[in-house]
């Protein structure tokens, strides 16, 4: 199933991979992209109540901070373990 998901509607704690950005946010896709989040990449979502929108994941055993158009542009699918 290549259903794209918005990284929001998942529950914390869910590891996803990245399948897609959305157009919408295309001036946030270079910034995705410099930051090594690309398709075909794995995270784990580790907070979605940050203020101003903002995400917390963990990616490449690093945990970062997404803002809210960043967390917005990537349409992802969790992983099948």
């Amino acid at each position: 199933m290549d259903k794209k998901i918005s990284i929001r509607e998942l529950s914390v704690g869910t590891a996803v991979v990245i399948v897609a950005y959305n157009r919408v946010y295309g001036g946030y896709i270079g910034t995705l992209l410099t930051k090594g989040l690309i398709r075909g990449k794995c995270l784990i979502l580790l907070d979605k109540t940050l203020p101003k929108g903002c995400i917390k994941i963990m990616f490449e055993e690093k945990i970062m901070q997404l803002s809210k158009p960043e967390a917005d542009a990537l349409y992802v699918q969790p992983v099948d373990d």
